[in-house]
């Protein structure tokens, strides 16, 4: 009997004279252990069996006294082990996400974003959809709709400084360049060297008038308005006529929503996502180009040294501006520097394979994820990323949320995407499973968006007015 056991693997210990107790320990369904028959388990053996690793993916020193770190991935496709990643512990901090509409991109960016949230990493996003609204709502992010009714950005808004001896000596310089490019953009037609000239006379005449200099202090003094700028360039008559004439449509016209007062909401948290949804086309440019200063504003900010992660959802739609081509190739090359980390979220390879400026974002991605690819794009695909036949057929057949992730050529794995039912609620954009959490809250007399929240640690729904 014993012979035939071990044939199969089974470990076989003798009762003797301990018949009642064998047969309740291993006959009855009462999960009671009374044969308690101990064997020596050594480190080496402990280690393997700890579930909270993947044999296919780099780990750190087990020895080593640094805290373990991470974020769930999911589960591994082949043995169900835990796919676990810290994306800080790589070469650099960037991630890319690729694969077809429908096959789980921005679910499992949101489920990254909640995990990374409970290490202390500062979030921002930009959300081209408005798909992130409802998980800033539940955690008590902040929510920047641009093109809403009452939601407006200063573009002369100075950095508010928690240290001012920490703050830049040129600061002030440096807006007021800002204030050219964007200008640039907002007018949408190249500016004459006189009008530039007169034009810089008047930015720089617009904060001395809110007496704000290069002394940091003097940054908490309100800012200027666009509607100032415009005035002093119509007082001042020549050249600056011309240009005030241009800016009415922004200052007092239809253009004028986004720019004719103080700036609503402050994008300060932990989370913080930029809706670009309800911008009109007209104004999306010159409204994604404030949105990316606020954001590098924060990321280049000495006086706060943070981990942040910038997730740029829809990646290839911030790729035909050229103010965002060129903030994405920057926060490819620098994020690392800043202790920040990149992560693009977009459709099909090609949308970031088919340019120089794609391929820089990705060859600058330690952590890169494809989920399921078009037939049409896996050719692209495989050798970009040098995929073998049994990982192009996996990504060709995988269903949602299944994906391989990627760090380099050899450490690979294929994983399954896993999330509780608090982490569903807020990560689905399935419209049939929205409009019964909806119905089943209305029955409830609550909102569903902010169901659970309260379970979040330190969330408290972010209060902004005007």
């Amino acid at each position: 009997m014993r012979t035939l056991a071990e044939s199969l693997l089974l470990s076989a210990q003798p009762a003797t004279f301990r018949t009642l107790q064998g047969w309740i320990t291993g006959s009855l369904p009462l999960a009671a252990d009374q044969i308690r028959v101990r064997r020596v388990f050594d480190t080496a053996a402990l280690a393997a069996s700890f579930p909270f690793a993947s044999p296919d993916l780099p780990s750190r020193d087990p020895a080593s006294a640094a805290t373990p770190a991470g974020v769930l991935y999911g589960l591994n496709a082949s043995s169900a082990g835990v796919v676990c990643w810290d994306r800080w512990a790589q070469d650099n901090h960037n991630s890319v996400i690729i694969g077809r509409s429908g096959g789980g991109k921005s679910y499992l960016a949101k489920l990254d974003i909640l995990r990374s949230l409970y290490q202390g990493v500062q979030v921002a996003v930009i959300d081209p959809e408005d798909e992130y609204t409802r998980l800033a709502a539940a955690i008590g992010g902040t929510c920047v709709r641009l093109g809403a009714d009452g939601v407006r950005l200063n573009p002369f808004d100075l950095p508010v400084l928690r240290d001012p001896s920490r703050a830049a000596a040129d600061g002030l310089m440096r807006r007021a360049l800002f204030l050219h490019t964007f200008l640039g953009v907002l007018l949408g037609e190249p500016i004459a060297a006189a009008q530039r000239a007169a034009l810089d006379q008047a930015i720089m005449g617009c904060y001395q008038r809110a007496g704000i200099t290069s002394d940091p202090r003097s940054w908490t003094r309100p800012a200027p308005l666009l509607a100032d700028l415009a005035g002093l360039l119509r007082a001042d008559g020549g050249e600056g006529t011309e240009l005030a004439a241009r800016l009415a449509p922004f200052t007092e016209g239809t253009h004028s929503a986004l720019f004719n007062g103080p700036t609503t909401t402050r994008p300060d948290g932990h989370l913080v996502t930029w809706s670009l949804r309800d911008l009109p086309d007209e104004l999306k440019t010159p409204g994604v180009l404030l949105t990316l200063d606020a954001i590098w504003r924060q990321v280049t900010d000495p006086a706060q040294p943070q981990r942040r992660l910038v997730v740029v959802d829809e990646g290839w739609l911030l790729m035909r501006q050229p103010e965002g081509a060129r903030f994405l190739f920057r926060m490819a090359k620098a994020a690392r520097k800043h202790w920040a980390g990149l992560a693009v979220i977009t459709q099909d390879a090609e949308d970031v394979l088919g340019s120089e400026l794609g391929r820089a974002v990705v060859s600058n991605a330690a952590t890169q994820i494809l989920l399921r690819q078009a037939p049409q794009a896996i050719g692209l695909a495989g050798e970009a990323f040098r995929l073998s036949a049994g990982e192009r057929e996996f990504l060709l057949s995988a269903r949602q949320g299944e994906g391989l992730l990627a760090a380099g050529t050899s450490d690979r794995v294929a994983f399954k995407t896993v999330a509780s039912d608090f982490e569903h609620q807020l990560a689905t954009t399935d419209p049939e499973f929205l409009i019964a959490l909806d119905d089943t809250a209305r029955a409830a007399g609550r909102d569903g968006a902010d169901d659970g929240a309260a379970d979040w640690p330190g969330a408290r729904a972010k209060e902004t007015s005007p």
